[in-house]
């Protein structure tokens, strides 16, 4: 199922829709079915236009973040869980652990500690054996930056990095504090975007949640007519909030929020 859950929507998101309705023109073209081609095609370069227009993609973002406003006043909590994918692998020609994309979330996890909101971070994030051979986990690329570049001390970071999804995410964290013998009370932080399906997995597993949401890329700004070009960076942003309304959907069907 990992596996699948890996594969199948590679698919089904924009660039892999486009490229098979790609192939799907060119089968009918060389098929002499010129107008059914075309119009396969017509399609193909509309669904990519549309998920490359950065109007498209700051409605879709919004429809997502907008649900989750930033906090500036959090309230107190027994621990800061920091949810994996905001790193990426160390890997040559890397010597030190860098952060993705979604970096902000371990940004915004130092930012809470250091205004004394909890007194342990935990940093969840394994990696999947088919996708990276990177050494260790990302939960302790986490751990290393928290402590090396921020000044945590090593007390006050737990890696969990057997997690390789979300739901994982929040499983194990519940293991591992009933095992410690933690309140279940945490400040919940990663992307704004991945809050809603995060916040549901971890109140299935019997946590008190206070979002704590980062990584905001819906920003609120007025329209320009350069945003009607298609983007790499907005294609990008689509696919990750379809990722997210598809995880949903997924987690739902399997009864795991």
């Amino acid at each position: 199922m990992l596996l699948l859950s890996k594969i199948i929507p590679a698919f089904l998101f924009p660039a892999g829709l486009g490229v098979v309705l790609g192939l799907v023109a060119a089968v009918l073209a060389f098929r002499k079915g010129a107008r059914a081609a075309g119009s396969v095609a017509l399609l193909a370069a509309l669904l990519l236009y549309l998920a490359s227009s950065p109007v498209v993609s700051t409605h879709l973002l919004r429809s997502l973040e907008d649900r989750y406003p930033p906090s500036r006043e959090p309230a107190a909590a027994a621990a800061i869980v920091l949810l994996g994918g905001g790193m990426v692998p160390l890997l040559a020609p890397r010597l030190h652990p860098e952060t993705g994309h979604a970096g902000d979330r371990v940004l915004h996890a130092a930012r809470l500690w250091r205004q004394g909101r909890a007194p342990v971070v935990v940093a969840t994030g394994g990696y999947i054996e088919f996708m990276t051979d990177a050494p260790g986990s990302e939960a302790d690329l986490y751990a290393h930056l928290l402590t090396e570049l921020f000044g945590l001390p090593d007390s006050a970071v737990i890696a969990m990095g057997r997690s390789r999804t979300t739901h994982e995410d929040a499983v194990f964290t519940a293991d591992a504090f009933e095992a410690a013998g933690l309140e279940k009370n945490i400040l919940l932080v990663t992307s704004a975007t991945h809050m809603r399906r995060a916040e549901a997995l971890f109140l299935k597993a019997g946590f008190a949640v206070q979002p704590a949401p980062t990584d905001y890329r819906g920003e609120a700004t007025a329209f320009k007519w350069f945003d009607l070009l298609p983007k790499a960076d907005a294609l990008f942003n689509t696919t990750v909030v379809l990722h997210e309304y598809l995880g949903l959907w997924a987690y739902r069907l399997t009864g795991k929020i």
